[in-house]
């Protein structure tokens, strides 16, 4: 689920920026057809974006809110307590909550929810009203649905619904503009739009793309209504008489749907120059550069850099050493997550784990211990790993609430130990990471002794 709501947050920036560039580019144009590709394209490519799988030599800028923002949201937690069989000694467990996420994805789902339930009460209202007026099937090809009642006249796939009394008064220049939404195969485009807002019902912009893609429609039977000879003042007037009330069928396109000044005026308008088209060309740079920001890190190269090469030596003071602390190395796996940054050191390396908790109670390689017995106990355990052909990795992490004396105290002792121990090293050729990892990543409560 974790994947799912970053996706759709993704999706929902790109829908965002792909409104906000055709709004300003192309929704004053006048070549209809052109503009009613240019949105469902755009509205398709949205959603293939967030799938692009890129990978960069290191984080930028812009892929920092991203990664920040999958951090938050696939947060772990870890627990370390006191067991009943054995009290005086804390166990790791790892609790796989995540507040942030299981917040966001109550609030989609409820927020889904209500937009689904919208959305079948529209469609079996409109399911119903088709079942209740007079039908007359027309030769070409659409059923026609006449009711006793005055209502906006629209269509939805092969049907057009108007008044018995438009039908007597209006009926070539409304059976025409409707005729036209279903040649032009209108209502597909409204059930696509209707699904992308089911997806990102929380995002202003795919409401107002579908209304874009509305107002096109009504333009593209507007123009087809024209070209067939009707007059355009009468048109216009009859436009005018029609535009109060809406459809409240969402998967309707209404004969009064788009604001009736903007359509006068899109009918009035001369034909766009063709040279406009090439506005488009100027989302591309936006489409490149939000890629980039969804690009991740390339991991497998830059955590191969973690550990040195042999002769490679890394030491705060700057001295020859085969124990190195480095910042840089420090910061890249605090980034990644939980998961990701142990089950690399796992496989790569071997981890000796350090754990403190809030009472700055002890525990190196699941024993309990105090802090006279870690030089010793230290010392024992990179003895093993030396036998051990991979590297090896000291994994220090204490509780978010542990004093920071304590902190200093036992960090101060398990430097003097791996010093100690320079001469075991360089017998095996082998060199230790120091790695602390970040207490916001986790925290280490005990209950203590019982």
């Amino acid at each position: 689920m974790v994947a799912f709501l970053l996706y759709i947050i993704k999706s929902s920036c790109c829908l965002t920026l792909f409104y906000l560039g055709y709004k300003a580019l192309l929704s004053h144009e006048s070549f209809f057809r052109f503009n009613r590709k240019v949105l469902l394209g755009g509205m398709f490519v949205c959603l293939l974006l967030p799938l692009v799988k890129l990978k960069t030599e290191s984080a930028g800028i812009m892929q920092q809110p991203f990664m920040e923002l999958e951090k938050v949201i696939s947060a772990r937690e870890v627990v370390m307590h006191a067991t009943e069989h054995v009290p005086a000694m804390p166990v790791i467990q790892e609790s796989h909550t995540a507040p942030s996420s299981s917040i966001l994805l109550y609030l989609y789902v409820v927020g889904f929810g209500i937009t689904l339930f919208l959305l079948i009460r529209s469609f079996l209202g409109l399911y119903y009203l088709l079942r209740s007026g007079r039908k007359i099937q027309a030769t070409q090809g659409y059923r026609l649905i006449l009711l006793n009642r005055q209502l906006p006249p629209f269509n939805w796939w092969k049907y057009i619904v108007l008044s018995e009394s438009d039908y007597r008064m209006y009926p070539n220049e409304i059976l025409a503009h409707e005729q036209a939404h279903l040649n032009h195969k209108h209502s597909l485009d409204l059930v696509f739009a209707e699904c992308l807002i089911l997806l990102h019902w929380f995002n202003p912009a795919i409401w107002l793309l579908k209304r874009e893609l509305q107002d096109v429609h009504e333009y593209q039977a507007d123009t087809e209504v024209l070209k067939q000879g009707i007059d355009a003042t009468r048109y216009q007037l009859l436009l005018v008489k029609k535009a109060v009330g809406s459809s409240s069928y969402t998967f309707a396109n209404s004969f009064n749907q788009s604001k009736l000044k903007k359509r006068i005026t899109m009918m009035c308008k001369k034909q766009s120059n063709q040279r406009a088209r090439w506005k488009l060309a100027l989302l591309a740079p936006a489409a490149v550069c939000t890629l980039y920001a969804f690009a991740q890190p390339d991991m497998n190269r830059q955590l191969k850099q973690l550990i040195p090469s042999e002769s490679t030596t890394i030491l705060q003071d700057n001295q020859n050493s085969s124990f190195f602390f480095d910042d840089e190395r420090q910061a890249f796996l605090d980034k990644l997550s939980y998961e990701e940054r142990m089950e690399w050191l796992e496989k790569n390396t071997r981890v000796l784990y350090l754990f403190v908790n809030k009472n700055a109670q002890i525990m190196f390689s699941n024993e309990r211990i105090t802090l006279e017995q870690l030089p010793a106990k230290l010392k024992a355990g990179i003895q093993q790993a030396c036998s051990n052909p991979l590297p090896i990795t000291i994994c220090y992490l204490s509780d978010l609430a542990t004093p920071a004396d304590a902190n200093n105290s036992i960090k101060e002792t398990a430097y003097d130990a791996i010093r100690s121990s320079e001469t075991l090293l360089n017998e095996h050729n082998k060199k230790i990471f120091f790695y602390q990892g970040s207490p916001k990543i986790g925290s280490y409560a005990s209950s203590g002794p019982r």
